[in-house]
């Protein structure tokens, strides 16, 4: 398997680009919309607590206002009487469950103390007494002072029995609230009160609204028109639970305090509320979300630290109320619940997990379509590899099918090479006319004995080499070699005119090539060199190791010319010299007796017509020239140069 080519960094910029901008925006629009959330809380938040503080106002005003309806319906009556008192109150008392009681408390003089505890002789005011409390909270009739303020008139009588009668300016943060009252005019809301001490007694509300003969010549330098004060008791948890029911709060808890006279203290109070006195704010009442309800002081104390986390560290928003000239303090604390929803900013986190999921759409993409163009390249690379491995096999096999070429060629002519590849079973050809020269080199036997084998085989290589190039240069077909001995025909395969002159040019080269040869060897060879003309059949035998062959009675005559010739000298036959005889110079041998044919005559081929011999030469006969020609090749020396004729 190839090995996977590297994918180069630079083609991941394009991927790594779109992941950077993709998780940079992803973020970004995580930090925007988790801003949103938390302006939108923010918002949420301050909305609902203006709600809550606007609405927890909104029923103080609404409960507190039976005080001065009732101011003005008993100055617009001139004279207070117990029936009409109770008449009028009787509608806001019975569904109002806030109000705990209304009275009217009048201004009594020392003087007047006795005619108004008298009244209770008559029936009117049943058991009326002006009293006080003492240091251990009993009942005890008024030490006598200049001036008291009883409560006179009391509504609902029922369960506020033990107030009836009592002094409010034997209490001095009451006996204050009445001189603000009265020096000012308008109503008071004083803090938180106790009239009944009681385990289970609400904290409470004194609303203080002055009554006077006349409401339109007040002045605070005529305080004798004081008639006395509309005093109205509202317990503060009902109206705080009402202000909030039908609201949803969520998950805050809610704290009431007053932060007005903070350095007075409550009188006889418990020692959980003497603890709330000394806070920086009076405690007034207790919102608890996960009950929804409205919790008295001596559970606030464990609901004020929640998880460790003390009220200060809880708060997360402060309103400021202003009733009566009273300013109160509300606090919304959080709440596990609530810290757990303002950790989760789900929205912005959605927004983060969206926008990586669109960024690996296109990473994904990008990278998936890098993968496969690496497969693809990695494929188009492997396919010019197998290309290049297929061109080079190619080229082998072209290389080794010229060299098959060559070898069929060196084998067989051409045109027989090019049919046996059609492949023709059958390969043979009559030829009315061919020229068949076989030659033998005489005294190569003798060399044999006498040379390695390896140096016989070299010699006679070089010596056929130089027939080849003949044979090729004079356009002849070599039919095979035997031993030393060689064989060359003309006019085959392909029908030639001048098959016996070129047979006839070759012969005579071959004669100046091993002469030539010995010169260059310092050996003594000779040829001897036989030629006939006649008809023959040429073809293709065999399967294995296949050559191409000549058959007939010229190829054995021309052998005959040859092994009946004499050393270095060329014999042919009678109808190769009537082919010839004008083209060459020829010496008659006459008839010699041939196997199987008996007496035939041959000729000695001396050379061309036009050759360079001397005219000594020419004189001799063919014999006497071969004799010549083999006697002194011993004396041709190194210096000795022979050139094949062109013919």
């Amino acid at each position: 398997m190839p090995k996977k080519q590297p994918i180069p960094w630079s083609r991941y910029i394009p991927a790594g680009l779109t992941l950077c901008v993709g998780v940079g925006l992803s973020i970004l629009a995580c930090v925007v919309v988790a801003r949103w959330e938390d302006k939108r809380r923010e918002y949420e938040f301050n909305r609902y607590a203006d709600g809550v503080a606007a609405a927890l106002q909104q029923h103080f005003k609404e409960d507190l206002q039976i005080i001065p309806n009732l101011s003005d319906f008993f100055a617009a009556s001139g004279k207070i009487e117990p029936s009409a008192f109770k008449q009028f109150v009787q509608r806001p008392v019975s569904s109002n469950t806030s109000i705990q009681f209304l009275a009217w408390v009048p201004k009594v003089s020392d003087a007047n103390r006795q005619a108004y505890e008298a009244a209770d002789q008559t029936g009117t005011l049943p058991n009326f007494q002006i009293a006080e409390r003492n240091a251990d909270g009993a009942i005890v009739p008024a030490q006598q002072r200049p001036e008291y303020y009883p409560v006179y008139f009391l509504e609902p009588l029922k369960g506020n029995e033990r107030t009836l009668g009592f002094d409010l300016a034997s209490q001095p943060a009451y006996r204050a609230a009445l001189e603000r009252a009265r020096d000012t005019g308008k109503m008071v809301v004083t803090g938180s009160v106790e009239l009944q001490p009681a385990k289970d007694a609400q904290l409470s509300l004194m609303v203080i609204q002055p009554i006077y003969d006349n409401q339109d010549t007040f002045s605070s330098d005529s305080p004798d028109s004081l008639q006395g004060f509309v005093v109205g008791v509202f317990r503060v948890a009902e109206i705080f639970e009402a202000a909030l029911k039908g609201r949803g709060v969520g998950n805050l808890d809610l704290y009431l305090a007053d932060k007005t006279d903070t350095t007075s203290s409550l009188l006889n109070r418990s020692e959980a509320f003497r603890w709330a006195s000394r806070q920086e704010n009076r405690f007034l009442a207790f919102y608890d979300s996960s009950t929804k309800k409205v919790v008295e002081f001596p559970a606030v104390q464990n609901l004020l630290q929640v998880d460790g986390i003390s009220k200060t560290e809880r708060t997360v928003g402060t309103r400021t109320l202003t009733v009566g000239g009273r300013q109160w303090s509300l606090y919304l604390l959080s709440t596990p619940a609530y810290r757990e929803i303002q950790t989760k900013h789900w929205r912005s986190w959605a927004a983060l997990i969206i926008g990586l999921l669109w960024t690996h759409i296109p990473v994904t993409y990008l990278l998936t379509s890098l993968s496969r163009q690496r497969q693809i390249e990695q494929l188009a690379h492997e396919r010019a590899r197998q290309a290049e491995q297929l061109q080079k096999a190619l080229q082998q096999l072209s290389n080794e099918q010229e060299k098959s070429e060559r070898l069929l060629l060196n084998i067989l002519p051409q045109p027989i090479a090019e049919r046996l590849k059609q492949e023709q079973k059958i390969i043979a050809d009559s030829f009315a006319e061919v020229t068949v020269m076989f030659a033998d080199i005489v005294g190569f036997t003798q060399l044999a004995s006498r040379i390695s084998a390896t140096e016989l085989v070299q010699l006679l290589n070089e010596i056929f080499s130089a027939f080849d190039k003949l044979a090729a240069w004079h356009g002849l077909e070599k039919i095979k070699t035997i031993g030393d001995a060689y064989m060359v025909v003309g006019g085959l395969p392909m029908h030639r005119p001048d098959h016996a002159q070129a047979i006839a040019e070759m012969a005579l080269d071959m004669q100046q090539a091993i002469l030539k040869f010995n010169a260059d060897h310092g050996e003594a060879f000779t040829i001897r060199i036989g030629i006939h003309t006649g008809p023959v059949v040429a073809g293709v035998i065999g399967t294995n190791k296949f050559i191409y062959d000549l058959w007939g009675d010229t190829v054995n005559i021309a052998n005959r010319m040859e092994s009946h010739g004499i050393a270095g000298c060329i014999q042919i036959s009678a109808a190769t010299y009537e082919q010839l005889q004008h083209l060459y110079q020829f010496e008659r041998r006459g008839y010699i007796p041939i196997k199987g044919k008996g007496e035939m005559l041959t000729y000695l081929l001396a050379g061309r017509e036009s050759n360079e011999l001397s005219d000594y030469s020419l004189k001799l006969s063919a014999a006497h020239r071969c004799r010549f020609l083999q006697s002194s090749q011993a004396d041709v020396g190194q210096n000795a140069s022979v050139s094949p004729s062109t013919g």
